[in-house]
């Protein structure tokens, strides 16, 4: 990012936009304008991908920014690879902002991407969806689904209530296969998490040993997800802020592959990706992000 620059292009989420968050995001193009940034703000991602384009522009940008939830920044990384990304919080759990400090204040986004200080991170990808946070096959991906299939606008926390409730009600688990390089034989399970980073929603800790930035995937399989075996474990992780059973397994790997009989749903970042089979692979170093400064 260069310190020269003197534009930034911000892609708000309108369904994340009325409200406190609406006041947040005027804060923040107010504070850029008081610090000497152009701030350009787009609801209409055409009209975004078509500034981008602009060879004069891009000369000038300092950054783009996902005004929004981790669904916002998901978009901006797989439709404009390459650009120094800056985050205002405006979604439920703000995964990738909460990891490294990143406020919902508008005003103090505004600092933090006129400093530029910045930080390089790897990424997944499953298949040709790249993703920062985390991917998953298997119970919270089929509660995911069900959520995003019934939304009619902005998803609160109280819309996955519903779907948890039936899909623990269904008790049905179909068996995964998970092939990585360094085994012959596939590890067999009923869910699995694929973490870049340590956080997962409502601060579980699913795999609190992932690094951003270790070229490696921290895998977490849960060998039965049947409705008692998720629920204690919705405990464990409440209760103690750890869940460790002889049926949890977690290793580390910079790819691998679910397969399974019969498709089964996977998410990443929480929003539906496909179903089984699918590859996932660790891209090294892929998204320079706009960070507050290391205290």
């Amino acid at each position: 990012m260069s310190d020269f620059a003197t534009t930034v292009a911000i892609q708000r989420n309108p369904r994340s936009g009325s409200g406190i968050r609406a006041a947040q995001l005027e804060k923040l193009v107010d504070g850029l304008k008081n610090l000497g940034i152009e701030p350009l703000l787009f609801t209409d991602r055409e009209q975004f991908a078509e500034q981008l384009q602009s060879e004069k522009f891009r000369q000038k940008l300092k950054c783009i920014v996902a005004a929004g939830g981790d669904g916002t920044v998901d978009d901006l990384i797989n439709r404009h690879p390459g650009f120094p990304l800056a985050i205002l919080p405006m979604g439920n759990e703000n995964l990738l902002a909460k990891q490294f400090g990143i406020p919902k204040d508008g005003s103090k986004a505004a600092q933090i991407i006129a400093r530029g200080y910045s930080k390089t991170i790897d990424l997944g990808q499953a298949g040709s969806h790249r993703f920062a946070v985390m991917a998953s096959c298997g119970f919270d991906a089929e509660i995911i689904e069900q959520v995003h299939r019934k939304r009619t606008g902005h998803i609160t926390k109280l819309n996955y209530i519903g779907p948890i409730l039936k899909r623990l009600w269904l008790n049905r688990c179909e068996p995964l296969r998970v092939f990585t390089s360094e085994s012959s034989s596939p590890r067999i399970c009923e869910m699995v998490v694929i973490a870049n980073l340590p956080r997962y929603a409502l601060n579980l800790s699913l795999c609190p040993d992932a690094i951003e930035n270790n070229g490696l995937f921290d895998v977490c399989l849960f060998k039965s997800a049947s409705r008692w075996n998720m629920t204690l474990n919705f405990l464990r992780g409440i209760l103690t802020s750890k869940i460790e059973s002889p049926l949890v397994e977690r290793f580390q790997t910079d790819s691998l592959r679910i397969e399974s009989d019969k498709p089964v749903t996977i998410q990443a970042d929480g929003d539906p990706l496909g179903e089984t089979p699918l590859e996932f692979k660790i891209l090294p170093h892929a998204l320079e992000l706009i960070v507050p400064e290391s205290p």
